[in-house]
């Protein structure tokens, strides 16, 4: 090879890798995080959660949250106007099927119609063995969030499920 290629390529590789990092970091950064959830739904969130990272899928957009310990999360998903989020959507299907391969099918615990945002909404309780064989306890909550339907995903290991915790933060999504 030539040194021009061998520039070029080099020079090719660095803006890749310096547009990575700008991406990553866009995704990431806590007030963008917090700004998108906010533009979902405005909440109080639980003490021990932090920013995540958002993204933007198609015409979904994610803003996660996750714990001080890593092992639970949270997250706003804002759905497409007239789509009904069902199974696929809510179990994260639209990242192209890659959850389907890492965790076992969920055992529904219950579902309820709590009012959310002064509107009926579905609260599906879940469980289900990851990847990793660890039994993670779900809530899934379709309500109508500031700009049509959004859901919130609260995973949790089954060990230290909080449903009190579940149930006022729910109850602070406004």
């Amino acid at each position: 090879m030539n040194n021009k290629v061998i520039v070029y390529l080099s020079m090719t590789l660095m803006f890749s890798m310096a547009v990575l990092v700008i991406l990553i970091q866009q995704a990431t950064d806590p007030e963008r995080v917090n700004a998108v959830a906010h533009r979902i739904a405005d909440f109080d969130l639980p003490p021990g959660y932090q920013t995540d990272y958002v993204l933007d899928v198609g015409e979904y957009t994610f803003a996660a949250y996750k714990s001080s310990d890593e092992q639970s999360h949270l997250s706003f998903v804002e759905v497409p106007d007239g789509v009904i989020p069902d199974d696929d959507v809510i179990e994260g299907h639209v990242f192209g099927g890659w959850s389907r391969h890492s965790q076992r099918q969920a055992t529904v615990l219950s579902v309820e119609e709590p009012i959310v945002r002064d509107q009926p909404a579905t609260l599906t309780i879940s469980e289900r063995i990851n990847g990793e064989d660890q039994l993670y306890r779900s809530a899934y909550l379709v309500f109508e969030g500031h700009n049509g339907t959004a859901v919130l995903v609260i995973n949790q290991l089954a060990t230290v499920w909080d449903r009190d915790l579940v149930d006022r933060f729910i109850a602070s999504v406004h």
